[in-house]
């Protein structure tokens, strides 16, 4: 066999057992994985030998959060491929989910932004440190340098997300109410926001052009307006009614001087889900007759939901979710 073959045939097995043993990133048994990925699992996955599977990879390893050493290899990974940050293509910056937590924060003033739905991707809750955020901010300042905060659309509010928390109280205080009005739904559940720049949030949310005063406020402006409402001078200046619309996803955002601040009617309204999602720390920041105006609307939603009266499917389910309910709060009363 000449040596050309020789070569020739070296070459073709090497390929064949390297396409053989690289994991496919759609693997049910990669998926399964929850982001609990090991170097081992990502490795070769986002290269130049499987650049026709990066996008299915950046879906599959970004869709739950991981843990900074991997977010980190798996963002330089993306890099060589394109061999520096500034040229990767927005698309695939769109779909990093909880890669991005990787990102160094210097290489998001390298990122093209150009695409709103760039800036929305990064907008969601990603654990981001100090550095990132502000990093993050300041490139979308940049690039963005010929609109400021009074000129921001809805459409910009809703993208911006998380990153809002970053900006000056200044900055919020010259948001436009109806802009933030129809964004209010986008940006009620923002996480670990500083407390200032959530009352310039309220101070919005009051205004003639937003929703108005507070003490009219219905059930589906609270589910609107969610977590912000913690930036009000009084939360019970809120119809306890209106604590109806008030989401799960709201409560875990709620510090625990505004549960405090609320009224025993008001508690009363909460939902069923709403009370599921109140945390421990939560429900033992409140008093006694509280932690019972809570417990009895555990009893008394969970009690209807399992007769069968309001609902007439999940009944197992909610069945079980109100027991934990019912179990933890019952621990707190003596």
């Amino acid at each position: 066999m000449s040596l050309k073959w020789v070569y020739l045939s070296i070459s073709f097995l090497s390929v064949v057992h390297r396409d053989v043993a690289k994991q496919p990133c759609d693997d049910e048994s990669l998926i399964k994985k929850n982001g609990k990925l090991s170097r081992e699992d990502i490795e070769d996955l986002i290269s130049i030998d499987n650049q026709s599977q990066i996008k299915m990879c950046l879906i599959v390893l970004g869709k739950d959060p991981l843990e900074t050493e991997i977010a980190e290899l798996l963002w330089r990974d993306l890099v060589k491929v394109y061999t520096t940050a500034d040229d990767i293509p927005e698309d695939e910056l769109q779909l990093l989910g909880w890669i991005s937590k990787g990102i160094p924060a210097s290489d998001f003033m390298n990122l093209s932004l150009t695409d709103i739905e760039t800036i929305a991707s990064f907008g969601k809750w990603r654990n981001y440190s100090k550095e990132q955020v502000m990093s993050l901010k300041q490139a979308i300042e940049d690039q963005w340098s010929y609109k400021g905060p009074s000129d921001f659309s809805s459409y910009d509010l809703a993208a911006l997300g998380q990153v809002l928390c970053s900006f000056n109280k200044s900055h919020i205080a010259a948001i436009k109410p109806f802009a933030y009005k129809v964004a209010a739904a986008d940006i009620s559940n923002l996480v670990n926001c500083p407390q200032e720049i959530i009352r310039e949030f309220a101070l919005l949310a009051t205004s003639r052009d937003a929703f108005g005063d507070p003490s009219g406020w219905t059930a589906i402006q609270i589910a609107l307006i969610g977590c912000v409402i913690s930036g009000l001078d009084s939360v019970r200046d809120i119809q306890p009614d209106a604590f109806e619309g008030l989401a799960a996803s709201s409560m875990q955002c709620l510090p625990n001087n505004v549960l405090q601040a609320m009224s025993i009617e008001q508690l009363s309204h909460l939902s069923l889900s709403a009370v599921n999602a109140l945390t421990h720390a939560q429900l033992s920041s409140l008093d006694r007759e509280q932690i019972r105006a809570v417990e009895e609307t555990a009893k008394t939603l969970g009690s209807a939901l399992n007769d069968g009266c309001c609902f007439t499917s999940r009944n197992a389910a909610w069945s079980t979710v109100t027991l934990i309910a019912y179990l933890q709060l019952s621990t707190l009363i003596p």
